[in-house]
């Protein structure tokens, strides 16, 4: 069910994919290969419900409207790039490297600075501001909470060195397609009408860079560059005899799919438990990892819970440390009639810790030394279990969940130096 927002926006993405590749002229043929190059991206967004599913979806939107605003010199798409723009706001603000970089050509070269003087390209732009409005509206009012949680990932990431990869990200997430978004990228620089579009790949590739983003930032540039590789390929072809072009279109159609049975094996719940390729994913799949045993972890708060003296449940709070046990308790704890959890991560702090002062807390992902120095007194009341052996957070590094009584400081104060990112 969670999977299913990430499988349709994911489907409309491999579609604009094929759609780019008609824009630029690219007959069936060039469409299929433009969407199996970008079918292992979507399947990996696909694979779990994140902001980057949409933010792959709001990518592909503003460069195939782009795309047609050049082909048609219809200005009415702006407002559609616009829209896009909007929504790829809403979903992860890494957006903004590719406006800049799309606003600072259409600045520089005289051949589009006309759009400038045009008032569709401003209708484009109210579009964008429009939608953007209300979460701008909510960040000044909430002292720009996600901006502070963005600066706080990225200095995170540049520490643990998860920013060091980023070139070689590039190899790794492109695989087999790699010289065809090379030779993307060369047919895009090249060509006089649809020369624009390589800016939304060559722009956030040098600013990430610069900017020491990580790898995977860069993958939404990719359908276009699949998608004029697939276009210049064809183009190749056509001057080859029949069964040469059919030989080697069927070559490149099988590395696309050879990259997309390998995302699948590595990212794909497919695998029996215990089996080796369920083995390699609990390994070298994080998102995998934890995306197992968030029911049961839940039902054993709840446990918890129900062993509480009826005085304990009165005043009762359960706190998580990290989103994703907020996150998990919130979804699956009212089938047990838990309280509504409170957390200090992101955007649950901002949510406060309820109406009253709790005098007891169930504590999950804390440690009993730790949670001592906050609570007069601690105990452990259960080890967090998580089915089939697997190695995550909650089983490893926080395998307890602790019962607390009474803060040392009242609730406001306490409260308010809670706030943590992650």
């Amino acid at each position: 069910m969670f999977r299913l927002p990430a499988a349709i926006a994911n489907a409309i993405t491999l579609v604009l994919a094929g759609l780019m590749a008609r824009e630029l002229g690219g007959r069936r043929p060039a469409q299929i290969v433009a969407l199996l190059a970008a079918f292992p991206i979507c399947l990996v967004f696909s694979s779990v419900l994140q902001y980057n599913t949409f933010d792959l979806l709001a990518w592909s939107v503003m460069v195939f409207l782009t795309a047609r605003l050049l082909r048609t010199g219809d200005e009415r798409n702006w407002i559609g790039v616009g829209a896009g723009i909007g929504i790829g706001v809403l979903s992860k603000y890494s957006i903004a490297f590719p406006v800049l970089s799309l606003l600072v050509a259409v600045v520089a070269l005289p051949s589009l600075r006309r759009h400038l003087h045009r008032r569709w390209f401003w209708y484009g732009a109210l579009t964008a501001t429009v939608i953007v409005a209300p979460n701008l509206l909510w960040l000044a009012r909430h002292h720009f909470l996600t901006v502070q949680m963005e600066h706080f990932i990225h200095l995170r990431d540049v520490r643990q060195g998860r920013a060091d990869g980023y070139f070689t990200d590039q190899i790794k997430f492109t695989m087999l397609s790699l010289p065809l978004a090379v030779a993307g990228l060369v047919s895009l620089l090249r060509s006089a009408r649809f020369r624009l579009l390589a800016v939304f790949y060559v722009g956030p590739f040098v600013l990430f860079a610069l900017m020491k983003g990580r790898g995977y930032y860069l993958i939404p540039g990719y359908p276009i560059l699949y998608a004029a590789g697939a276009v210049a390929m064809e183009g190749q072809l056509v001057q080859c005899a029949g069964w040469l072009r059919v030989s080697l279109r069927s070559i490149v159609i099988a590395a696309m799919l050879v990259d997309a049975a390998a995302v699948g094996w590595a990212y794909l719940p497919m695998w029996p438990v215990g089996s080796a390729g369920w083995n390699w994913q609990m390994k070298n799949n994080s998102d995998m990892e934890d995306e197992i045993g968030w029911p049961e972890f839940v039902a054993q708060v709840a446990q918890v819970r129900d062993k509480l003296s009826p005085e304990d449940r009165s005043h009762l709070a359960i706190l998580a440390n990290n989103y994703g046990e907020a996150g998990a308790l919130a979804l699956y704890g009212p089938a047990y009639g838990l309280p509504t959890p409170i957390s200090g991560v992101n955007s649950f702090h901002d949510r406060g810790y309820g109406a009253y002062d709790p005098e007891t807390v169930i504590v999950t992902g804390g440690d009993l030394e730790d949670q001592l120095r906050n609570f007069t007194s601690c105990f452990v009341a259960a080890r967090v279990h998580i089915p089939y052996g697997v190695r995550n957070e909650e089983s490893v590094y926080h395998p307890v969940i602790l019962v607390c009584h009474q803060l040392r400081q009242p609730w406001p104060e306490a409260w308010s130096k809670s706030q943590a990112f992650g």
